[in-house]
């Protein structure tokens, strides 16, 4: 494969080139102007008849060109000025070279600190000084990306740590239910079933998880399965509630509902209602109130639940939307839920280009608010 120029030889060249040239053309004005002048600066000789009188018509003119001395005094000057631009145009060379290395060095030395760099030491930044020039401009943007980076890695580190813990605890808990089953010859079939049960409920949560998860990665990843399609917020928000609220959920439900439509993804979109009003229905009270409205102003639709429960500090509300983070204090109290239901809510809003707003009830409970662009 046949090996291109480095970007410092392509400088050098370039400035001999133009030295080379520019050289060249002032050379060839110069040569030019003084011919010139030689031409009209030559002499003019008058030739007169002896003897003629004063009225006798006026004499010939002769003209004469350059003497030949300052021809040859031109042509030795020309050629010692193409001499002379030859020098000058070998020794730029080293001078285009020199310069070359000094202008690329900032650039040299971004790239030795950016292969310093690896997935062990994202902390470590270009840290580039001198001038606010473009090179600078460019370290800093690498910088701003690293820490972008170092923050993403981060929390996917975290995600995979948390996820482990929380798909260890029901697998840990099966193990255990049917390591003492097993281990009791006597034991009857209403024992065995109970492990079974236990078994059965356990592994049931782990599948809840990875459901969560594989919605969650969907999400984040911002790639649509296929162009956005117009859904009807309003049926979805109907089939959420109708799949949580039960006659005797001991719940008092208010709902209010208007007809729109967004672009989007079905599926994300009716996953992102059914976690926002199975949240307000689980985390609630003993006869406490749920109240679901979607309304709908220029350019946005707003899907607003709010319920009764828990008093949530203003500092935690935020929390509330990280992986695996319960309202409960006690991991294992949740039972029913993952803790990734308002993260996918999120993540589902802004792959629409929407937001989740989260506001505590001063009197315990909730307000989440799910704003979606209507085009």
């Amino acid at each position: 494969m046949r090996r291109s120029l480095s970007v410092r030889w392509r400088l050098t060249i370039a400035y001999t080139v133009i030295i080379a040239v520019s050289g060249a053309v002032l050379l060839t004005l110069v040569y030019g102007l003084v011919t010139r002048g030689e031409v009209q600066s030559g002499s003019a000789t008058t030739q007169r008849t002896p003897g003629a009188d004063a009225e006798a018509p006026p004499p010939e003119r002769v003209v004469t060109g350059p003497d030949d001395d300052d021809s040859d005094e031109t042509a030795q000057l020309a050629q010692s000025s193409w001499f002379a631009l030859a020098f000058v145009t070998v020794v730029s060379v080293g001078i285009g070279w020199l310069v070359a290395g000094r202008l690329l060095a900032p650039v040299h030395t971004i790239t030795a600190r950016a292969r310093r760099i690896s997935a062990d030491s994202l902390d470590e930044r270009i840290a580039l000084g001198g001038p606010r020039d473009e090179l600078r401009a460019l370290a800093d943007t690498f910088d701003e990306l690293l820490g972008r980076v170092q923050s993403t890695v981060t929390s996917e580190r975290r995600l995979v740590a948390t996820m482990s813990h929380e798909l260890r605890t029901p697998l840990a808990n099966q193990q255990a239910a049917l390591d003492v089953a097993l281990a009791d010859p006597d034991a009857g079939a209403g024992e065995l079933r109970a492990a079974a049960t236990t078994a059965l409920d356990q592994s049931r949560r782990a599948a809840r998880t990875i459901d969560a998860l594989l919605v969650l990665a969907r999400a984040q990843s911002g790639e649509a399965t296929g162009p956005p399609s117009a859904v009807d917020l309003r049926a979805a928000v109907a089939d959420a509630i109708e799949q949580v609220r039960t006659p005797d959920d001991g719940l008092a439900w208010d709902v209010h509902l208007v007809a729109t439509t967004v672009p989007g993804e079905p599926d994300l979109l009716a996953r992102a209602v059914a976690n926002l009003v199975d949240n307000a229905a689980h985390h609630n009270v003993p006869g406490g109130r749920v109240r679901v409205a979607l309304t709908v102003e220029p350019g946005t639709a707003r899907v607003t639940v709010e319920n009764t429960g828990p008093v949530v500090p203003p500092e935690a509300a935020a929390d509330l939307v990280l992986p695996f983070r319960r309202a409960a204090a006690d991991r294992t109290a949740a039972v029913s839920g993952v803790g990734l239901g308002l993260t996918v809510v999120r993540a589902v809003a802004d792959h629409h280009g929407g937001v989740l707003v989260l506001t505590p009830r001063t009197d315990g409970g909730l307000v989440t608010e799910l704003r979606l662009p209507t085009q």
